[in-house]
């Protein structure tokens, strides 16, 4: 019995459609697929936790049918580090212009917008993650936890768990080469 930690399926904001808002980026057919997929290779459920974001909760969807279960929503959404009332109705290649800049600017206290987030504000969500995995370990022992969240989340957990350090410009500049280069696909998962 474990912690699985899953991201999310294909959702309309990775295959560079238009999106609304952070927290309303719906799944793609091939999204769906994928979510139903999961219930044949993760094992039962007992209890379930995804984002407050759409894409989690429609990729937890078919576990959490299959299991009889009812989400918890805990605050592991997607690192927003650009404004949501900026990014309304643009796609991926529209936003790579202030992505770059963002992260060649490497301020981990750097916030867009009264909408966005820091790199820090990341990386203290992710530290409550860990405060309360931690303290709920020893209920999964015999009981398995699914934990549905999101690329850039899940980065910096598997980054803290594997070699935790504090928060720096080197940590953000390390985060974002991993992004760049070692992705968490969709629906891609790992135990904790």
């Amino acid at each position: 019995m474990a912690i699985y930690l899953i991201r999310h399926a294909q959702s309309v904001g990775n295959v560079d459609g238009k999106t609304e808002s952070h927290a309303s980026i719906a799944l793609t057919d091939l999204g769906h697929q994928q979510a139903q997929q999961l219930t044949q290779v993760l094992p039962q459920a007992h209890h379930v936790i995804i984002s407050p974001f759409l894409r989690t909760l429609q990729t937890a969807q078919p576990i959490l049918e299959r299991d009889g279960l009812e989400a918890e929503i805990l605050p592991i959404e997607e690192f927003s580090y650009l404004s949501d009332l900026k990014c309304k109705g643009t796609t991926l290649q529209q936003r790579k212009p202030w992505v770059d800049a963002y992260w060649q600017n490497l301020d981990v206290d750097y916030v867009d917008a009264t909408d966005a987030e820091s790199f820090r504000d990341l990386y203290l969500r992710v530290e409550a993650l860990f405060t309360f995995l931690d303290r709920e370990k020893q209920r999964y022992t015999e009981q398995n936890l699914m934990v549905f969240s999101h690329g850039q989340f899940l980065q910096l957990f598997k980054m803290l768990s594997e070699n935790h350090q504090a928060v720096s410009a080197q940590l953000m500049q390390q985060f974002r080469h991993n992004m760049l280069n070692q992705p968490i696909k969709n629906t891609e998962f790992f135990t904790y």
